[in-house]
């Protein structure tokens, strides 16, 4: 090479203007910084980000956990080559609560995540509640109750009722002593509408903005009156020749249109005479879905009513209801053992 050309390439290499020899641009560089003002319900956040040369915006995520769940709204931290502070403020938080975050920047060469940070809000967690069942439902009361921990601060409490999950009625508040131990509680709703389903739930607050809901619980008032029950009943075999003598009974009850959760709970009781003499009683438990079966064994044939080595039994079968259906009695089966 002349020497006239050697020094003009090593004059543009020094220059760095020769075409492909620029440095390439990468993935942000983001590091998740602290917190500032902190309140109850709001904090700021903190991080840095180096765009490294390319168009970035960048965001924070935070939540209960490192799922996160929550975003800020983007922003750009330009396109330069140097580390950028950047801030962003969180809204809409629960007080006394931990939460996790992180910072997250993305340019058009890839994503960058920060490291996950933790921080609490002021003041104390929300009361914790819990929807408990409803008891002494009759066909115009019921008693609904709770539990409320107020977490260390006063409390108010009350339940939201009615014939939606939209509630609509609510009875008088009442208030609890700042506390960390958990408190049962109870009121009694009035003036219900028999054989109507409500809905019902807890509800406990610190101040006016704290707010915290139990779960939705149902109760039904007892009608007024009780329909009467639908039975039917099917015992096999009709005959056991061989000891012990085994008998299934089976069968249904009728809920007439009312919801099994409330109509499908009581006993059937079954009872064996031979003539007059009752030689044994056996309950069978009714199951959820209004049907009930039970197995029932006789070890050896009764003495009583016993003629050529056999005993005829009748069986009287009767659902004793509950607080939705009125007892029933089923017709008489009949069994031979022997």
């Amino acid at each position: 090479m002349k020497p006239r050309l050697k020094l003009l390439v090593a004059a543009v290499v020094a220059a760095g203007t020769v075409t492909g020899v620029a440095a390439a641009a990468s993935s942000p560089s983001v590091v998740t910084g602290s917190t500032s003002a902190a309140h109850s319900t709001s904090v700021v956040l903190h991080g840095a980000v180096n765009p490294n040369g390319r168009s970035t915006t960048y965001f924070f995520q935070w939540g209960l956990t490192t799922a996160y769940g929550a975003v800020t709204t983007t922003r750009s931290a330009g396109a330069g080559t140097k580390s950028v502070a950047v801030q962003r403020t969180a809204t809409g938080l629960i007080p006394g609560t931990r939460y996790h975050y992180r910072l997250v920047a993305t340019n058009g060469s890839g994503q960058s995540v920060g490291a996950d940070h933790t921080f609490k809000t002021a003041g104390h967690p929300p009361p914790a509640v819990a929807t408990g069942p409803a008891t002494g439902v009759s066909s115009t009361t019921a008693t609904v109750t709770g539990v409320v921990n107020p977490n260390g601060a006063d409390t108010t409490y009350e339940f939201q009722f009615g014939l939606t999950t939209a509630y609509g009625m609510q009875t008088t508040a009442a208030t609890l002593a700042a506390g960390s131990t958990p408190v049962s509680v109870s009121q009694t709703l009035t003036g219900l509408t028999p054989g109507t389903v409500f809905h019902y739930r807890i509800v406990a607050l610190h101040g006016s903005t704290v707010v915290s809901p139990g779960i939705d619980q149902v109760f039904m008032t007892h009608p007024s009156p009780r329909p009467k029950a639908g039975i039917t009943v099917r015992t096999k075999p009709g005959t056991d020749r061989s000891r012990p003598y085994s008998f299934t009974t089976s069968g249904s009850v009728n809920r007439r249109n009312i919801p099994g959760t409330f109509a499908c709970n009581g006993t059937i009781t079954v009872k064996y005479f031979s003539g007059r003499k009752r030689i044994g009683t056996f309950l069978i438990p009714l199951a959820g879905n209004c049907t009930f079966s039970g197995k029932n064994t006789f070890r050896k044939l009764p003495r009583a009513g016993r003629v050529n080595g056999q005993v005829h039994l009748t069986m009287q079968i009767r659902y004793g209801g509950n607080g939705y259906l009125a007892p029933v009695s089923a017709r008489p089966e009949h069994i031979t053992l022997g």
